[in-house]
């Protein structure tokens, strides 16, 4: 029966005219309105698209004697130009159009970073390396969370401060023992059992430590074992105002944070361009905004996690990021629920919970906008459901919007391959960013990796993959739907690079997942991405 049906399709689609089609790479606007492709280009000839006026970066700094230090010297270095070399055998040669040269962040966005923080707190390298030798995992992350988080809370209770960005820089033994396949060692048997038969109500409480003992316990069983991404989650559910930005120590020694090898000076540029860009947008501005994207169009990337220590193998939580052509991007935590399809990749909501999710992107857009959008286009990962469709329509009707909905299912493919070649030879080019093949009225692959002429190299090492794009519920053009998609990797303000590998829709949605799943405590209604990154 499933052969039948590919069998089917595969003849549907002989059917169809297929051709190739060259999407132009989309524009951004910066500073006076002026228009380029390159983010960088952009910012060195005009400045960002949004300005301050009389302002400056106000740091509180958080790390040990070392991290601060690394801090200071950061920053004082960001401040001068850094030019774009590298040794090619042995000859310097300027590497200038693919990786550019950093001004300096006064000369490209126009206020003071300065030097000297308005507040720094130092860790106690003892305690900090003491808590690093936690064998527990778990118990490790958990802790030394606990350890900056309460710098920073106690810090801004004081009604005296006044920052506007925390940097917290961890040392690389930090790094490398709290991300994802660390090592460390599992709970032990006793003090899995003990909560198991608690959670059952199995457990009397006849003692007095044992409500503290759960406490602690249950606090470090339902976190994340990502330093990061816990870090971020109990700031939220703290609801620290001020944005944080994470930095690993060899990262502001412009060196590796793996291998702990120094950068080249080309490279030392690309971290000086993306540090700054990410900065800006923390500070509350875009850097640039899209500048070919219709008025009155939003974009909806749906994001699943699955919880790991869920009583369903099933259990996820949902929930949805809001892109709109000026950046500004927000983040809605849906409901947890036996989300999960056959596969690990496929998950679907209810009715129930998908009117909810789009109700409160809705809500959102009309609070910013003073009415709903024009059309919005909902990125997954997986094809939408009957049960979850019928829940979006429903969350538009119960408000009246007329805003047109379209259900869009990007995944990354490997079943299709192509080669460039002039006058029958092999081209050293490969395949540019930007081409499409485009199989039906409501099916395309689209290549956002590939050669780019400005750079005169490709943003892949081997011969690039595309996007199988495909419109699932609703009606688009295709080739509108391809050049949105394309303009949506270039709202990475978290890498300030020519252009992503995915739409910003999709590109975090691992990140927010993680984060919005890191404790089980998730409650937050600060929805700016900003907070997230």
């Amino acid at each position: 029966m499933q052969q039948q049906k590919i069998l089917q399709r595969s003849e549907r689609r002989q059917q169809v005219e297929t051709k190739l089609n060259y999407i132009r790479e989309p524009e951004l606007t910066f500073g006076f309105g002026q228009k380029t492709a390159d983010p960088r280009d952009g910012l060195i000839l005009f400045g960002p698209h949004e300005k301050f006026e009389s302002y400056q970066v106000k740091a509180g700094v958080i790390g040990t004697k070392s991290g601060i230090e690394s801090y200071l010297s950061f920053v004082e270095t960001l401040s001068k130009p850094i030019y774009s070399i590298k040794k090619v055998y042995g000859k310097v040669k300027s590497n200038e159009i693919q990786r550019p040269s950093f001004p300096g962040f006064e000369t490209v966005f126009g206020i003071k970073w300065p030097k000297q923080p308005e507040i720094q707190i130092e860790i106690n390298e003892t305690e900090l390396k003491a808590k690093i030798a936690i064998g527990t995992k778990k118990q490790r992350t958990s802790d030394l969370v606990d350890l900056y988080l309460q710098k920073i809370v106690d810090a801004t209770s004081k009604e005296d401060i006044d920052i506007n960005l925390w940097f917290i820089v961890v040392p690389r033994e930090l790094y490398v023992a709290c991300k994802p396949k660390s090592w460390g060692r599992d709970l032990s048997k006793g003090t899995e059992n003990f909560i198991r038969s608690t959670k059952a109500g199995q457990v009397a409480m006849d003692f007095e430590e044992y409500p503290d003992y759960l406490e602690t316990i249950a606090k470090v069983v339902d976190s994340s074992t990502d330093f990061h991404h816990l870090l971020k989650a109990r700031l939220l559910i703290e609801k620290i105002k001020t944005p944080v930005q994470i930095y690993v120590e060899p990262t502001l020694k412009f060196r590796d944070k793996m291998m702990n090898k120094p950068l080249g000076e080309d490279m030392k540029a690309h971290v000086a361009w993306t540090t700054s860009t990410t900065v800006y947008y923390k500070l509350g501005k875009s850097p640039w905004k899209l500048n070919d994207v219709r008025d009155g169009v939003c974009y909806l990337g749906l994001v699943f996690k699955k919880l790991q220590h869920s009583g369903n193998k099933n259990s996820a939580c949902s929930a949805a990021q809001m892109f709109l052509k000026d950046g500004d991007g927000s983040v809605f935590r849906g409901n947890i629920g036996a989300w999960q399809g056959k596969n690990d990749k496929d998950f679907h909501l209810d009715s129930s919970s998908s009117e909810q999710l789009l109700g409160m992107a809705l809500d959102d857009y009309k609070e910013k906008w003073k009415k709903y959008p024009v059309e919005i286009f909902i990125h997954g990962r997986a094809n939408f459901t009957s049960d979850e469709w019928g829940g979006f329509t429903t969350a538009l009707s119960k408000r009246q919007a007329s805003t047109k909905l379209v259900g869009i299912v990007i995944k990354d493919s490997y079943d299709l391959k192509m080669f460039r070649s002039a006058e029958n030879q092999p081209c050293n080019y490969g395949v540019m960013r930007g081409l499409s093949f485009i199989v039906s009225e409501r099916e395309a692959y689209l290549y956002t990796r590939g050669f780019i002429p400005r750079l005169n190299t490709a943003s892949s090492l081997e011969i690039p993959n595309p996007l199988h794009v495909r419109i699932s519920r609703g009606d688009a053009n295709i080739k509108e739907v391809l050049s949105d998609i394309l303009a949506l990797t270039k709202l990475n303000y978290n890498a300030c690079i020519y252009g992503d590998g995915l739409p910003v829709t999709l590109r975090f949605s691992d990140n927010i997942g993680n984060i919005l799943t890191a404790t089980d405590n998730m409650k937050s209604d600060m929805r700016q991405f900003k907070y997230y990154i």
